[in-house]
């Protein structure tokens, strides 16, 4: 088959010329967002010192339930409550991002539940027996709060913010012991995988 050289020539550059179609990118899906540490995940049927802490800050957010250290149906409902208007999973387990909305910062001079939760963490799952639970953060709390901090590489400034109850939570729930009971929490959490042990905290009642 023969060509004419002219012909042959516009039809070349004409393709040369031509914009390439740029190749349609579905956009990249979006991650919520997800906490960094590593928290005691709660859930209906576990009992000890750190439910009395996550009960005492769902009372802090102005939810009425008992402050017995045991997760029962009404600690479950405040729970999924919380979840939803918080725009959380609703799944009744506390993991890492449920633990981050509940917490709030405190230091001297604040008077609270959330207080009282960081006084009943030192005072019974540290043993920082001076503290009265009485949700004045008052000297006798910073004291504590500092001291503690210390102890765990923290920034001792007496304000309990993220790290400082994630080491209180933790901590008391783990001895600070057992790596491989925080990282079985941790699948829970992540993965909502069911292990053959127990999720209940250690430290037995409150």
């Amino acid at each position: 088959m023969r060509f004419r050289l002219p012909l042959l020539l516009t039809v070349l550059l004409a393709g040369c010329a031509a914009p390439s179609t740029p190749t349609s990118l579905s956009p990249a899906p979006t991650l919520g967002a997800q906490s960094v540490l590593t928290w005691q995940a709660l859930r209906q049927g576990d009992s000890g010192r750190d439910v009395v802490t996550l009960q005492y800050l769902l009372r802090h957010r102005g939810y009425t339930l008992s402050v017995d250290g045991a997760f029962g149906a009404g600690t479950d409902s405040a729970v999924r409550s919380f979840q939803s208007a918080s725009g959380l999973t609703v799944d009744g387990i506390v993991g890492g991002n449920t633990w981050e909305k509940l917490i709030v910062t405190v230091r001297q001079g604040d008077n609270s539940n959330a207080v009282r939760a960081v006084q009943d963490q030192l005072r019974s799952g540290y043993g920082y027996t001076g503290v009265t639970v009485d949700g004045a953060f008052g000297a006798g709390s910073d004291s504590a709060v500092r001291d503690f901090q210390g102890k765990r590489g923290l920034s001792a400034d007496g304000v309990v913010g993220l790290n400082t109850w994630n080491a209180l939570v933790t901590g008391a729930s783990t001895g600070g012991s057992s790596t491989a009971a925080s990282l079985a929490q941790s699948i829970l959490n992540t993965s909502r995988v069911t292990l053959g042990t127990s999720s209940s905290t250690t430290n037995g009642s409150p």
